[in-house]
């Protein structure tokens, strides 16, 4: 059987059990109320009948049928009461609703009890013909019973008078009843709308399928509800981030995590993200895509993020960034060689061998001095790699790049990767190269320092300076003043000093000066810029 007949019958089933049992509880107690109230008018009417002296002085002195009759009629055919009796200590009856019963015994029963011991009493009287309530009351004169008053009223008489409002109740009832079908219906439909018409068993298939999927997926899967609370997560998310299995429930504002702080981002913008990279440690790096939940009502009910984890490849791309940097560095470093071959060819071609070897010594110092600092001040290949590269770059484009002699580079600050350190420096120095071009004798001086505490990176020009019209906005992606370019090299270098803690200055000093200060130990992410114009 269906979810939605077994919904429909459940409810159809306690409806009738509570409208059907309240219907009859009040019923039985209406009928017991209305009981009660024709026995207790049954016992006033028979007490003041009782009270009547005439009545007494005619049943206890002169026997007189008529006058008791006639008082005891006028009286009844003034009330709602069938029958009022009034008979001697025999039973004998004195008044009757039909005249030609009088003189005769009262033969329907229960007197017995007010004749011998004088109590007043009410009693019914159900036989297969009538069902009636009846009040016994004791008459006295001169102190003495004389006999007894019976007041009778037909039940049938009083359930005609109130079946009009029998009708209406039981009309109520059976209107809730169906009230109550309908509403049954109705809440059955509305379920197998928000269940999207699937019965519990292809709920629970579904639900397995799910849980399945999400545990084989390689990618990390972590969701949260409109309120933040954590709603599901598999096995990647799990261990990347490091989820507990009660997490779950939980707000994701407690994980103090500049992840989970995305996802609640999404939730206030109403705006999904994708293809985001999120540094969550000093070695861990996501690529996520953070996405927004809508239900069948096209309102927001939260959000799913999937992420994959970057560190492996990250680090495959710094070794292949790191030879390809090399590779471009010996190519321009050959290219720059044969152009000096020319040279000291051309030279002794024409005979001028002391200018030749005074060209050939000036080389080899500038190789010289240039070796030393990269092999020896410079510890890491891929930052020596890329200063290399700049170098002969800048040399071919007649531009003079200095390494500060007093440069060291022993250690690389945990909070940032080698690779974004050489993304930082290629960048800077590419767009101190493309300024200098536009004039003659460009210089570009570089430093590099590390220490306990961090690195320092410096990067001098004497070009022209930042142009006035993006000077309060260099940072914004898209923001360059060269044609065909995009304008993110100094967006992406913003982002990774950004993401590692760090502060950059920038000062207009005969040309722009790059400060750069990176900390060892990460520190909660915040950017700091700040300019000086000099």
């Amino acid at each position: 059987m269906k979810l939605q007949h077994k919904i429909v019958l459940f409810m159809i089933g306690i409806l009738v059990i509570v409208i059907g049992g309240i219907g009859v509880l009040t019923f039985k107690q209406v009928e017991n109320t209305i009981e009660n109230q024709m026995g207790n008018n049954a016992m006033d009417l028979a007490v003041t009948i009782a009270s009547m002296d005439r009545i007494k002085e005619a049943l206890g002195d002169s026997k007189d049928y008529t006058i008791i009759q006639e008082t005891v009629e006028k009286v009844r055919k003034r009330t709602r009461f069938q029958y009022i009796i009034v008979m001697d200590m025999d039973g004998i009856k004195y008044s009757y609703p039909i005249e030609h019963g009088l003189g005769k015994k009262y033969i329907s029963g229960g007197e017995e009890k007010v004749l011998k011991t004088g109590q007043a009493y009410v009693s019914e009287d159900k036989n297969v013909l009538i069902s009636a309530i009846r009040a016994f009351v004791p008459v006295y004169y001169n102190e003495k019973q004389i006999g007894a008053v019976v007041v009778g009223l037909l039940t049938d008489r009083v359930y005609d008078e109130i079946r009009p409002h029998i009708f209406i109740f039981k009309l109520t009832l059976v209107i809730g009843l169906l009230i109550g079908v309908i509403g049954a219906t109705l809440l059955s439909l509305n379920i197998k709308r928000t269940i999207f018409g699937l019965e519990p068993k292809e709920i629970a298939v579904l639900l397995g399928q799910r849980e399945n999927v999400l545990q084989s997926l390689k990618n990390g899967i972590l969701a949260i509800n409109q309120n933040g609370d954590i709603t599901l997560f598999n096995k990647i998310a799990q261990d990347v981030i490091g989820l507990k299995e009660d997490d779950v429930g939980k707000n994701i504002s407690k994980f103090k995590s500049s992840y989970m702080n995305q996802m609640m981002d999404v939730l206030k913008t109403k705006k999904s993200v994708y293809n985001e990279e999120v540094k969550i440690s000093s070695n861990k790096l996501l690529l996520c895509s953070h996405t927004l939940l809508w239900n069948h009502k096209d309102e927001i009910i939260g959000v799913v993020t999937s992420f994959q984890d970057l560190t492996e490849v990250k680090e495959m791309a710094e070794e292949l960034t790191g030879i390809k940097k090399m590779t471009y560095a010996l190519r321009a470093q050959n290219h720059e060689f044969m152009n000096k071959l020319h040279t000291i060819s051309g030279l002794i071609q024409l005979e001028a061998y002391d200018e030749a070897v005074d060209y050939i010594e000036l080389i080899s110092e500038q190789r010289q001095e240039i070796s030393e600092i990269l092999n020896y001040k410079i510890k890491n290949p891929h930052v020596a790699a890329i200063l290399l590269a700049k170098y002969n770059k800048a040399t071919e484009a007649k531009i003079s790049l200095e390494i500060d002699p007093d440069s060291n580079l022993d250690n690389i600050p945990k909070g940032i990767m080698v690779d974004e350190i050489c993304s930082v420096i290629g960048n800077l120095i590419e767009n101190a190269i493309d300024e200098l071009v536009k004039i003659e004798n460009g210089v570009i001086r570089v430093r590099l320092n590390s220490d306990d505490k961090g690195l320092k990176i410096w990067i001098e020009d004497n070009g022209l300076g930042i142009d006035e019209s993006i000077r309060n906005k260099i940072f914004e992606k898209g923001i360059t003043t060269k044609n065909g370019n995009r304008g993110i090299g100094l967006s992406i270098v913003k982002r990774i000093i950004d993401s590692a803690g760090g502060t950059i200055e920038i000062i207009e000093k005969n040309g722009v000066v790059w400060d750069i200060y990176i900390p060892m130990e990460r520190r909660i992410p915040y950017v700091e810029c700040s300019y000086s114009g000099r």
